[in-house]
């Protein structure tokens, strides 16, 4: 299955390379945009009191507790709903939606090396030098092992220690100095076509 690598990127590849795209752009903004300080008072406490029953006062405590709770370590919680079937029945918060695109990701990223095992790369452009060709592989490389890299270190800052924080955001860094450096070589050579619908090395111009 050669995904059509004698004239250019095929279907498959373009469509993991732009579901990849998506999903690393909605997971920044759903992790920059993520906030602990989600106001936790639960619809009705403002009317409890002498007017309220003590079932219906304790129904309040447990779900501003519940809430409280959550606000402490959002992403620990939003993984304990993903694994404990918890999530969706008041919607997917935004740490829940973190954890899923995570998971998104890596998925994306096993598919992505399981399909490039097996279909061949298009020739290379030559509008590229030698050394452009070394950039372009070594930032590919560096972007697929992050595609890992990132969503993991995430996921095992919630799921063993919050002592990796400082590996996780390492790991960002990294990601977007090889995606810095990437984006160069690409925009800079005029390369972005190659990888738009549509588009053949038969129809370049």
């Amino acid at each position: 299955m050669s995904d059509a690598a004698a004239t250019g990127y095929g279907f498959v590849t373009k469509t993991l390379h732009w579901l990849t795209v998506a999903a690393f752009v909605l997971q920044f903004v759903v992790g920059y945009a993520m906030s602990t300080d989600a106001d936790c008072d639960p619809p009705g406490e403002d009317r409890s009191g002498g007017d309220t029953s003590d079932a219906e006062e304790e129904r309040l405590d447990r779900l501003e507790d519940a809430c409280e709770a959550r606000d402490a370590d959002p992403l620990d919680a939003a993984w304990s709903d993903v694994w404990g079937g918890g999530i969706g029945v008041d919607g997917i918060s935004l740490p829940e939606l973190h954890v899923l695109l995570g998971l998104a990701i890596l998925l994306l990223g096993g598919l992505r090396v399981g399909w490039r095992m097996i279909a061949p790369l298009p020739p290379w452009s030559p509008r590229l030098s030698g050394t452009d060709r070394r950039v372009a592989h070594v930032t590919e490389r560096a972007l697929l092992t992050l595609m890992f890299v990132v969503p993991l270190t995430g996921l095992a800052l919630v799921a063993v220690s919050d002592d990796l924080v400082a590996l996780h955001v390492a790991a960002h860094i990294a990601f977007f100095v090889a995606l810095g450096a990437h984006l160069l070589l690409v925009l800079g050579r005029g390369l972005l076509p190659r990888m738009l619908p549509g588009w053949s090395s038969v129809s370049a111009p």
